[in-house]
């Protein structure tokens, strides 16, 4: 099983450049955790109770940490959030009815 945590930050009500400063401190971190970054997720094979309380402490840490800043990480996080990652579905996969095996 794997788990995924979703982040994402607001665009909308902070400078970019801001935000690559905060989302590099948090990626950095969760993958210093153990986190795996699968292309915009955070993946841990660790259990749901303990991915999440790892990604909780990571967020906690970075926002008492001089590494961003001194700055509220908590005030840029639009989504956080986790799911089981093994229920996602690729939608730019074809569905597997579709494939046809012919045995000979």
């Amino acid at each position: 099983m794997s788990y995924a945590i979703v982040i994402n930050l607001d665009y909308t009500s902070y400078h970019p450049q801001d935000c690559n400063m905060v989302w590099t401190a948090i990626r950095d971190t969760m993958i210093e955790a153990g986190f795996i970054l699968d292309k915009r997720l955070l993946v841990s094979k660790q259990p749901k109770q303990l991915a999440c309380e790892a990604a909780r402490h990571v967020i906690e840490q970075l926002n008492r940490s001089k590494a961003v800043g001194g700055i509220d990480i908590y005030s840029y996080l639009k989504d956080f959030y986790g799911y089981d990652h093994s229920q996602s579905i690729n939608l730019l996969l074809p569905e597997p009815e579709s494939f046809l095996v012919e045995v000979q």
